[in-house]
């Protein structure tokens, strides 16, 4: 059992989460909060809670991935998924999937480059013509929420066409 606790901690551990707290049979990281997942571009410093109950026989995690101020991606998604099935790969090989793991993070923040581009393309459709009715009517707050209004919206619709492409699939 103390090799499970072992192969445990520094899977986590090597991802950059912290060890919470500890007992015999189970472990308990943490990552990221709920401020800092409205700034990041990496998924696995989302606010996040894994707990790890270890027993002679098996090892249970639970996930608590909190993705609030967040628009999930089909790639964050798909990264989070690799990211647990690596762990258990880990645990059952003994293979380092730190390396494995960085370079599906790097294609996710790659892939999110598209999102911000979408959310300036909706922003700026959206914004001018805010902007217009702004000027014609003096209602200067208009700019702001047509430019808001239409980043998120355009992004949100990126990333819906792109979870339905991949469920045709």
């Amino acid at each position: 059992m103390e090799e499970a606790i072992q192969k445990v901690k520094e899977y986590f551990v090597s991802q950059g989460f912290q060890l919470y707290r500890g007992s015999e049979n189970s472990l308990v990281f943490k990552r990221g909060s709920t401020l800092l997942n409205m700034v990041t571009f990496n998924p696995l410093k989302w606010n996040s809670t894994i707990s790890v109950e270890i027993t002679d026989s098996e090892i249970k995690a639970l996930f608590d991935i909190d993705t609030s101020f967040q628009a999930v991606t089909l790639k964050e998604e798909q990264l989070w998924e690799s990211f647990i099935n690596n762990f258990k790969e880990s645990i059952q090989s003994s293979f380092d999937y730190c390396a494995i793991n960085k370079k599906l993070l790097k294609e996710t923040k790659n892939n999110s480059w598209k999102y911000v581009k979408a959310a300036v393309i909706g922003g700026l459709a959206a914004g001018i013509p805010g902007g217009t009715i702004a000027y014609l009517t003096g209602a200067g707050s208009v700019v702001g929420i047509a430019t808001a209004g239409g980043a998120i919206s355009y992004m949100m619709h990126q990333i819906e066409q792109d979870k339905k492409k991949n469920n045709a699939i």
